[in-house]
């Protein structure tokens, strides 16, 4: 596994503090850096980000870790974490689908309820992708997917009308919204989360008193354990990530099976990438007679 991560940094702040041919512009304004993470020069953009925020301000504005796999590493794992790459917006409040929002974790924004089916403007969806998320964690995916999930067994979902809201009304669309029905994974104390790649929120300001959230982002790659996984091909964390605010909602991050994940690559569906999970606990064992 091959781990890189990727800055976007102010390119007045850039100038003044990193080398000047380390990364490309983006535009005027930003500077894109991308470096392998154990590259010395991460730890010092990890310093300077420190220093600027005991001064009320960030030094790189985006940061994001990514993660490559040879095909063996995929293969061997039980598990994958699916990172949905496809984003939309308006979400599903701002187009009409009614949330119930009065058991909401006072802490963390956790606990809302979707009464009704999903509603959106379908048209923002990207083109050509067969699942996509909304900025609130909507998961929607197409309908060749639907298709091939109910003829190949898949279990561990259901799929759930998506309502397009036209000029006359709502009308149906070809999308689904996928909504987990498996077990909730549980996460393990060896999963590593925090604010950013450098600051773990030790005085667990975006980690719910309530057990809702594990923390505001995920750090490492996702550790769940065995005894946790009913079997099921889609899988969603027990605990969430994130924070409500404004249309932000905390969501659990997304696991399939080796099988789905197959299935995926063997359909070429877009949309999403693919990074390893890990089942910590012992297997179980079938005694013979």
């Amino acid at each position: 596994m091959r781990e890189i991560v990727e800055f976007r940094i102010a390119e007045e702040r850039a100038q003044k503090f990193l080398e000047a041919d380390l990364g490309v512009r983006l535009g005027d304004s930003i500077r894109k850096v991308v470096l392998p993470l154990n590259d010395e020069r991460v730890q010092r953009i990890g310093k300077l980000e420190q220093e600027h925020q005991r001064k009320g301000r960030a030094f790189f504005t985006y940061w994001q870790i990514h993660r490559r796999y040879s095909k063996g590493e995929l293969q061997s794992a039980e598990l994958l974490r699916l990172v949905l790459r496809a984003h939309f917006e308006p979400t599903g409040a701002m187009c009409g689908t009614v949330y119930d929002e009065s058991r909401e974790c006072r802490h963390c924004g956790a606990g809302t309820r979707q009464l009704s089916d999903l509603i959106l403007d379908t048209r923002s969806i990207p083109k050509g992708k067969d699942m996509a998320r909304s900025l609130a964690g909507e998961i929607v995916v197409s309908s060749r997917l639907v298709e091939a999930c109910l003829e190949h067994g898949i279990r561990g979902a259901e799929f759930r009308p998506v309502m397009h809201r036209g000029r006359k009304g709502l009308e149906p669309s070809g999308w689904s919204q996928l909504v987990m029905t498996s077990k909730p994974l549980r996460l393990t104390g060896t999963t590593v989360t925090g604010n950013d790649l450098f600051d773990l929120d030790e005085k667990n300001e975006y980690r719910c008193p309530q057990g809702h959230t594990a923390g505001l982002r995920q750090i490492s790659e996702l550790y769940v354990q065995r005894r946790s996984w009913d079997g099921s091909d889609w899988c969603r964390t027990d605990k969430l990530f994130g924070l409500r605010r404004g249309e932000l909602r905390p969501e659990s991050k997304v696991l399939i099976s080796q099988k789905l994940c197959q299935l995926l690559v063997g359909m070429k569906a877009k949309g999403f990438e693919i990074e390893m999970a890990h089942v910590e606990g012992p297997r179980l064992s079938v005694l013979s007679p």
